[in-house]
């Protein structure tokens, strides 16, 4: 009987310690398993905010482009003085950084033609349809290239008017520069939707 009881007590000792040797074991992968998860997830949050700050960014300098052209518009309608090279002074930094942001919303699959190209229409494209390594055959929205083309053609138009105050601004200025509001609405619209992917995703991944 004693040795029953002794084998029934090596057994448990035996036991216990297997117990608190695999807990010994799984605990700190358990821990290290959940400080991982918790990473990822952190990282993820980094990840769609910096998608939303580039976004943003983008939205931004196309306004700031368009605003320092309606603003040059309004000056030579107006017969006030302006010189080219105060010209390229106003728009040359915001032409910089609005290709800047434009290239990197590369990142986020979107891609933003540089080069105004028929038709003349501007061509919507769901973010779906982007392809997984980011190409596509049909930009997103022609804002760089319409805010471009408004550029050159605003500026040809400060050029003339160095010659003479009396010459108006053309016509078809004024249509670049619709152009460039409609690709930017255009733009907008993608860019807002894009946010809305984001926030839905962030939602079902808190």
């Amino acid at each position: 009987m004693a040795d029953t009881s002794a084998l029934y007590g090596l057994l448990g000792a035996l036991g216990g310690a297997g117990v608190t040797g695999i807990a010994a074991i799984y605990g700190p992968l358990r821990l290290h398993r959940h400080q991982a998860g918790m990473k990822a997830a952190e990282e993820q949050v980094r990840q769609r905010e910096k998608e939303i700050a580039r976004l943003l960014r983008m939205r931004t300098m196309g306004r700031v482009w368009i605003d320092a052209l309606e603003r040059i518009v309004q000056d030579l309608q107006a017969h006030r003085p302006l010189e080219v090279d105060r010209f390229d002074e106003i728009t040359s930094q915001a032409v910089l950084e609005a290709y800047k942001a434009g290239h990197d919303l590369v990142h986020d699959g979107i891609w933003l033609e540089s080069i105004s190209s028929e038709p003349r229409g501007i061509p919507a494209l769901a973010a779906s349809s982007v392809g997984a390594d980011g190409s596509t055959d049909v930009a997103a929205s022609q804002i760089l290239g319409r805010l471009r083309a408004a550029t050159e053609a605003l500026r040809a138009d400060v050029l003339r008017r160095s010659m003479s105050e009396e010459i108006p601004v053309r016509d078809e200025t004024l249509e670049a520069l619709e152009l460039a509001r409609a690709a930017r609405v255009q733009m907008n619209a993608t860019i807002l939707e894009q946010i809305e992917l984001i926030n839905e995703d962030r939602v079902l991944r808190p």
